[in-house]
């Protein structure tokens, strides 16, 4: 058979023409030449299981055969990293031979008759060229003959890497937030406090070092941790890094420190493996009202993890505590602080807390590329010092759908914003499978039953098709979504109410439907939008109606603003999350 036609025929489990370059690939790959055979001798499930993993916008790997040869869709193949395009055809222990002993027991437990699912399972890959601590969330399932023969598994995975990394890393700002004032005046005992806080953190902060300025600006070294060398650095070594940090107030990199000073660095910083530190970040000491850096921070890098956007803003934020805490020893030694320096300093401290709440939500929620027609917008608490655990979500379905979401934890702070994560990450994968409101808030309250502190939090979940205006609804004792029309009319979606999630077991969600009608705008919020001290609900539901009838001319970003200055103006006292949706 000629090359066209078997493209003809391996074309037919991709509807219409292939999407993407991948599955191009896989249509112009020599299957002839691996253990799958041609593609014209394979059997119906092969050719069912290769579907459904192409068409899949959830990264999906199917492994065939004895030999686990590997196919996937275009979701896997960021997880490959270097790996891709080679990967594709080949068998998954010569693939995956770094993490081979840990996934080898759970596909013989497949190839059994099993299933596995692992949470955040910590692997140490090599996809990059270097050992790399990972986490992912997978689930192996079988792929059956007729007959009952298990000939196939198929994973389903998301990365968590840097979920897990950003609740670990928001632990350890809070930590250093809530280091005591340094009443004592003592600067280097001040240090040192705050070094050991790091200690427990290496594996994001294999090494720390602080430098301060004297009384003639020159800096010094105070101290240390994660050292090899005791009592650190010699006495006026000062690496050049750290006076151009102090004089450009910019962060710089140092690389070559493997070679250059080989185990400087004390070993058993990384879960993933003993290597030395090869780059350190030196960060500028910044302190409220000071005209230029008090000092420095030498931050070591991890040699497991990418020296990214979110380790750097980590870093920075790290540095911007250790800043505060030297500032604050400083002035109570000299007692020289006046009530307004005082009160800037507060406003510094309260600033950077809200910074790290603004900055740590948005990376847990994640940058979402938004279709057109839809806003979304988060704000914290006015005058909070943590996180909270309101989120909001918009999900590409199959077939050209939206799932849209949104909800509320109870609480606030590292826990709370730890389950919000773990709901938004459950409720997108079962909006997935399932694509129905009311049955993926059933899964999510017998998820939720299972994690603690998520019983009570309330979801307003939605499934749209953009071509009809159909929007399927249900909700989990969460605020009715406003839908405004073009004509200015008003309704709230409240058909589909239930209570919160985890309060009833196998509770019967209901759901309802409606149809958008052109030029309409729907308003899905959480409670933070509308409630406010001395004030009925209903009455802010009713003001929320308003504003989003009188905006409903505006473009979708142009509304947003405005909801947000009329409806916000009065600094909440709980966390907002809400989406705009606007069919045209």
């Amino acid at each position: 058979m000629g090359s066209a036609a078997l493209n003809r025929q391996l074309a037919e489990l991709i509807p219409g023409n292939p999407r993407s370059e991948l599955q191009r690939m896989v249509l112009e790959h020599d299957w002839a030449d691996t253990p799958l055979g041609p593609q014209q001798d394979w059997s119906p499930t092969l050719r069912s299981a290769v579907s459904i993993c192409l068409n899949s916008r959830f990264p999906m790997l199917l492994m065939w055969g004895p030999e686990l040869v590997m196919v996937y869709n275009d979701g896997y193949a960021p997880i490959l990293g270097g790996r891709h395009p080679a990967a594709l055809g080949e068998r998954v222990a010569d693939v995956w031979p770094d993490v081979w002993a840990d996934i080898e027991p759970m596909i013989a437990e497949v190839y059994a008759g099993g299933a596995t699912y692992d949470e955040d399972l910590p692997l140490v890959m090599t996809r990059h060229g270097y050992d790399e601590e990972t986490y992912f969330t997978f689930a192996y399932s079988p792929v059956v003959e007729p007959g009952g023969a298990v000939v196939g598994l198929l994973d389903t995975v998301v990365e968590t890497t840097s979920r897990v990394l950003t609740a670990r890393r928001l632990g350890v700002l809070q930590r250093l937030g809530s280091l005591p004032r340094a009443a004592h005046g003592d600067t280097t005992e001040a240090v040192v406090t705050a070094l050991e806080l790091l200690a427990d953190a290496r594996p994001d902060c294999p090494f720390g070092l602080v430098y301060l300025a004297d009384d003639a600006g020159v800096p010094r070294f105070v101290a240390g941790q994660g050292l090899a060398v005791r009592g650190g650095p010699a006495t006026g070594d000062v690496p050049e890094q750290v006076f151009r940090a102090m004089a450009t107030g910019e962060a710089q990199t140092v690389t070559g420190l493997a070679e250059l000073l080989p185990g400087f660095s004390i070993a058993g910083a990384s879960p993933a493996a003993q290597v030395d530190v090869d780059t350190a970040v030196v960060l500028p000491l910044t302190a409220a009202g000071a005209e230029r850096p008090i000092g420095a921070l030498v931050l070591g890098a991890s040699p497991h993890l990418p020296l990214d956007d979110d380790y750097r803003v980590f870093m920075a934020l790290v540095a911007g505590q250790v800043a505060a805490t030297v500032a604050d020893a400083q002035a109570v030694a000299a007692e020289r602080r006046r009530a307004e320096e005082r009160a800037r300093s507060e406003r510094a401290r309260a600033q950077f807390f809200t910074d790290v709440a603004v900055t740590l939500q948005r990376a847990v929620l994640g940058p979402t590329v938004l279709p057109e027609g839809f806003a979304v917008h988060y704000e914290p608490a006015a005058g909070t010092l943590e996180v909270g655990g309101d989120w909001y979500d918009v999900v590409d379905l199959p077939g050209g759908g939206y799932g849209v979401v949104v909800g509320d934890v109870v609480g606030r702070g590292l826990p709370a914003a730890a389950v919000m994560g773990q709901l938004r990450s459950a409720g997108r994968a079962l909006l997935l499978e399932s694509r129905s409101p009311s049955h993926a808030l059933e899964a999510l309250d017998r998820f939720a039953a299972m994690v603690p502190g998520a019983a009570v939090s309330t979801v307003f979940c939605a499934v749209l098709d953009p071509r009809t205006g159909s929007l399927r609804y249900s909700s989990a004792g969460h605020p009715p979504a406003v839908l405004a029309e073009a004509d200015g009319g008003t309704r709230l979606l409240e058909d589909a109410a239930s209570l919160p999630l985890a309060v009833v077991e196998g509770l019967d969600r209901p759901e309802a439907e409606v149809v958008l009608p052109a030029g309409s705008t729907l308003l899905l919020y959480t409670d933070g939008l509308v409630e406010r001290r001395d004030e009925a609900m209903d009455e802010g539901i009713g003001r929320a109606a308003a504003a989003l009838a009188e905006g409903r001319h505006l473009g979708p970003a142009e509304l947003k603003a405005q909801l947000t200055e009329r409806l916000l103006g009065d600094a909440p006292d709980d966390d907002v999350a809400f989406v705009l949706v606007r069919r045209s």
